[in-house]
């Protein structure tokens, strides 16, 4: 009875991973069409592909819940605004779905490497998001979203979350130059999956809760205004590390 329940969990993990590569590739007949024309420099055509992507990747996430794989607290209310750096935690490779699939006209800085993936390579360039292939370019467009009034999210991690949580000092520079506000938000999921190195094979053996905790936002033009801004990045970090201390 067992072994048939993680063939049936196998099953449905494949079923997942075949629908979402299925939805990216119906919106790449627009984003191809979009980059090939350079039409992604213009900023309401961005916002347009941007929505695309919150619609069929929101309707992936219902697809997920719909099929038991997933349970979802996230209230994405107040998420969004101009010059919003929003950051989190990082366990799983769903959290940029959750969240471009919730927040409206939402920029986020994503892998290198997945500019050369064939279901979102096209995506990627159309909404215009943000590749950390190169720091200089990745911090000069990370100010440049925020000062044009984009909200941002960054996975200060960088990657996902191993045993500790451990953050990179980029972020709070981008917050400190550029942002009005940050708002960290905590993920926590039970049972941890679809970790780094993690074969997809390898499903939970019950439905995943997901739960998505907003923190207050700090306003960026008040934190330590007084001080030199290496030690507000400093601070900065120290005070959003303090936020994720629980999840330890």
């Amino acid at each position: 009875m067992e072994v048939a329940k993680n063939i049936a969990r196998v099953i449905r993990v494949a079923f997942l991973y075949v629908t979402f590569g299925l939805i990216c590739l119906c919106g790449d007949f627009i984003f191809i069409i979009v980059v090939l024309l350079g039409l992604n420099k213009i900023a309401c055509v961005r916002r347009f592909c941007r929505e695309l992507v919150r619609i069929s990747w929101g309707l992936f996430i219902k697809i997920c819940i719909l099929t038991g794989y997933l349970k979802l607290e996230f209230d994405p209310l107040g998420l969004g605004c101009n010059g919003e750096l929003l950051i989190a935690n990082h366990p799983s490779l769903l959290d940029v779905v959750f969240f471009l699939s919730s927040v409206k006209n939402l920029n986020c800085v994503v892998k290198a490497e997945l500019g050369s993936n064939v279901f979102l390579a096209f995506a990627i360039k159309a909404c215009g998001y943000i590749s950390n292939k190169d720091n200089e370019e990745l911090l000069q467009n990370s100010l440049n979203a925020l000062k044009n009034g984009e909200s941002l999210l960054i996975f200060p991690e960088g990657t996902r979350t191993k045993d500790e949580i451990l953050f990179r000092k980029a972020p709070f520079f981008i917050a400190i130059k550029a942002a009005k506000i940050i708002t960290p938000v905590i993920i926590n999921m039970q049972p941890r999956s679809l970790r780094k190195n993690e074969k997809w094979y390898n499903v939970a053996q019950k439905t995943i809760k997901y739960e998505f905790i907003k923190k207050p936002s700090i306003t960026i033009a008040s934190f330590n205004q007084n001080r030199a801004d290496p030690i507000r990045v400093r601070l900065l970090m120290q005070e959003i590390l303090e936020i994720y201390k629980e999840l330890k």
